[in-house]
């Protein structure tokens, strides 16, 4: 059997009470700030599973929890080609602070619940629930679905494919490791490493799904992905 953990680090595009980016709140409610439809796609497949998912409260644009806490856009100056004035004079205080209080909590929660699938030997897939918006690179992102992973950690690339042909049985087009590599800077990323580290690298699958906005936008269509997704997923566990 394998062990499930659900993400969602783009979530929400909100700010905490009181606090003010300086940015417009067209962009504030764009993809430089959020990945509309991915939550919604963690739920369904969390509800249909009857697992939690872990989820960002607030914008990428106040801190990405997709981002380790050292990387430079964890607290972006730019944000998918739009500035975050808020950001852009913090000091070194302030910007630890940011991060103890939201990219630390998160980040321990998630790595407790791999672990604890990790535990006595067993085996954990963690799906990470994000989009993209086609727009920015027309030519280039004519699909439906991307699922990121590590082609060279074997049981990661094995599961990865098994998601990536569900999806498209269910008539969904997909690309593997599209838009993004699944080995760029990421929470998925972080913990593969940490896994390896510890001697659990075979045992844990980080794996990124990357919905369109073409899809999430569309009339049931977060539905249509949470649910292929399912049908795969619950093989997996089962099995």
């Amino acid at each position: 059997m394998i062990g499930v953990v659900l993400s969602c680090e783009h979530a929400s595009w909100t700010l905490p009470p009181g606090e003010d980016l300086g940015v417009p709140g067209e962009v504030l409610r764009g993809q430089a700030s959020w990945d509309h439809g991915a939550y919604e796609i963690a739920a369904r497949i969390g509800e249909a599973l009857g697992l939690p998912v872990h989820a960002g409260a607030f914008s990428r644009m106040y801190v990405d929890l997709n981002r380790p806490a050292d990387h430079d856009g964890v607290i972006p100056v730019v944000s998918y080609g739009a500035e975050v004035p808020g950001n852009a004079g913090l000091t070194a205080a302030e910007r630890a602070a940011r991060l103890a209080l939201l990219h630390t909590p998160y980040w321990d929660a998630v790595r407790r619940d791999v672990r604890a699938r990790l535990r006595d030997g067993g085996r954990c897939l963690h799906v990470s629930s994000h989009s993209f918006a086609p727009e920015l690179d027309p030519e280039r992102r004519q699909f439906d679905v991307g699922v990121l992973y590590d082609p060279a950690a074997a049981f990661e690339a094995q599961l990865a494919e098994r998601l990536v042909f569900g999806l498209k049985r269910a008539g969904l087009n997909v690309r593997a490791n599209q838009p993004y590599k699944g080995v760029e800077p990421a929470l998925v990323t972080s913990l593969r490493g940490e896994a390896a580290a510890s001697g659990d690298g075979a045992r844990y699958a980080g794996i990124e799904i990357e919905t369109s906005h073409a899809v999430t936008r569309q009339a049931g269509g977060c539905a249509r992905v949470a649910a292929a997704l399912v049908a795969e997923i619950e093989a997996l566990r089962l099995g």
